[in-house]
């Protein structure tokens, strides 16, 4: 028995299947992981301290703090860590602010209404640290793909490390907490507690990743 074939429809089908296969090359875009087109080490790779998941370490006895941010790839990378140094400092304040008054020691304690942790929380809140400062900034420019998978779009990100001495940070948050008179002294002992540790455990994890590895 033979098999008639009609040409139109295998064409048609031959046709389908070559769209089809043109539309997942599309949507398989070399943009879909991004790539560094442009960036201030003009070597086209990120450093390792960018692309580190942890927003704070410890280096050579000091306190770093790291702030990124993201803009549209038409901003100019000069504006973009300009706008990056200006919030940095804040931000790490309130990290501190909220990693120090959440920890469960304090929280127990229904400390929001006492003088020392209003004294420390106002601290940290109106930045007025000193000592800190930033030392180290980057931007890139990456190509990546848009919402669909297949458009091309062009992104800038850029980052900066806040630093300052580990001992000169604990002073100050120490001073603030012990500035306000009165107060319960249980809740002043669990804030100089929790400061304590939040800036013992600053760079802890990552030597406990390398020593293991």
């Amino acid at each position: 028995m033979r098999i008639k074939i009609n040409k139109r429809s295998l064409n048609i089908a031959i046709s389908c299947t070559s769209a089809f296969i043109f539309i997942a090359s599309c949507t398989s875009s070399k943009y879909v992981k991004p790539e560094v087109i442009a960036n201030s080490t003009k070597t086209l790779k990120t450093p390792d301290w960018v692309l580190n998941s942890e927003i704070v370490l410890e280096e050579g006895g000091n306190f770093v703090f790291i702030h990124k941010m993201s803009l549209s790839g038409t901003s100019r990378p000069d504006a973009c860590i300009s706008m990056a140094r200006t919030q940095a400092v804040g931000e790490m304040m309130k990290y501190i602010k909220n990693s120090v008054t959440s920890s469960g020691q304090v929280e127990e304690l229904n400390a929001s209404s006492d003088p020392s942790m209003s004294s420390l929380t106002a601290f940290l809140s109106q930045g007025n640290i000193s000592g800190a400062k930033v030392t180290t900034t980057y931007w890139e420019q990456t190509m990546e793909a848009d919402d669909t998978g297949v458009r091309p779009i062009k992104k800038l990100m850029c980052a900066v490390q806040v630093s300052i001495d580990k001992s000169t940070l604990e002073r100050q948050m120490r001073e603030a907490i012990n500035g306000a008179p009165g107060g319960n002294p249980e809740i002043r002992q669990k804030l100089l507690d929790a400061q304590k540790n939040f800036i013992d455990g600053v760079g802890k994890k990552e030597s406990s990743d390398k020593s293991s590895n």
